[in-house]
């Protein structure tokens, strides 16, 4: 770390976009001495404010910058007191787990850029303010519990191509609230969808489609998912498929699950839906 600013100090942290020799914004400002302000220059290392005194509740801003390349696991674990948009710059190619943990102060959209490939488990679990979610096109895999209980998203949700993996409770609003009021879209290289991944994301409408790359589907993947009115599972081969898949889908109208003419392995119903050869 280099020390680049002295002065007054509040709250243990001075919200200030400082900036590196060229210019750049980089991390986060924080206070180590009697009025003596830290910057981090380049990555955010691991736990770097989640073993602190405090748990990280004196963090008051954060400005990520483009020399960052990657947010080490619970760099900012229980930063209750972090406020506002989260901005990831494109430079980043991973975030850590529990990276923003109990964010709970964290508002407006997030984005995860083209540039991450991967998402930690329980990487934003509990940023219950954040309203929208946009994915982006390099991720290839999404922890487990990584958007747990983000419970204040809305409008629909589009896991991208570049996806194999949705790991277990990914998106698990278990907790409740209004989540989501859009369909739901899952690109065509998701290979398995854990347990409880979408489980009680009752905002979710419209069909929902299983594309053919899918191998697997957790137990309780979609329970709860009480506004999609269709599914359909376009493999061939059945997936392995979890207990209570597909249970409490109260609008599927008629209570059916669509799959190929000429599939093979599936159940006649799954969780009170029928299986229907009609594709």
């Amino acid at each position: 770390m280099s020390k680049l600013f002295k002065g007054n100090v509040t709250n243990n942290v001075v919200e200030l976009n400082l900036l590196d020799s060229a210019g750049t914004p980089t991390v986060i400002t924080k206070n180590t001495g009697a009025n003596v302000v830290e910057q981090i220059v380049g990555d955010i290392p691991a736990n770097y404010y989640a073993s602190g005194s405090n748990g990280g509740y004196d963090v008051k801003g954060l400005v990520i910058g483009t020399s960052c390349t990657s947010i080490g696991d619970l760099a900012f674990y229980d930063c209750r007191s972090l406020t506002g948009n989260l901005v990831i710059p494109d430079s980043v190619t991973s975030i850590g787990s529990y990276a923003f943990y109990f964010g709970f102060g964290l508002t407006g959209s997030l984005t995860i850029p083209d540039s991450v490939t991967s998402i930690g488990s329980n990487a934003f679990g509990f940023c219950e303010v954040f309203d929208s979610l946009t994915i982006g096109n390099s991720v290839t895999s999404i922890g487990s519990y990584a958007f747990n209980n983000c419970i204040g998203l809305t409008g629909s949700l589009v896991i991208p191509d570049s996806v194999t993996t949705i790991g277990e409770d990914a998106f698990d609003m278990g907790l409740g609230g209004d989540s989501w009021s859009g369909p739901l879209t899952i690109g065509n290289s998701v290979t398995s969808i854990g347990s409880s991944a979408f489980f009680y994301c009752t905002g979710f409408n419209g069909s929902l489609t299983i594309p053919n790359s899918v191998t697997s589907i957790g137990s309780f993947a979609f329970n709860g998912c009480s506004s999609i009115t269709s599914v359909s599972i376009l493999a061939t081969t059945a997936p392995t498929i979890g207990s209570n898949a597909f249970s409490s889908m109260t609008s599927v109208s008629p209570a059916e699950i669509h799959v190929p003419v000429g599939a093979t392995g599936y159940a006649a119903s799954y969780d009170g839906l029928t299986v229907v050869y009609d594709l």
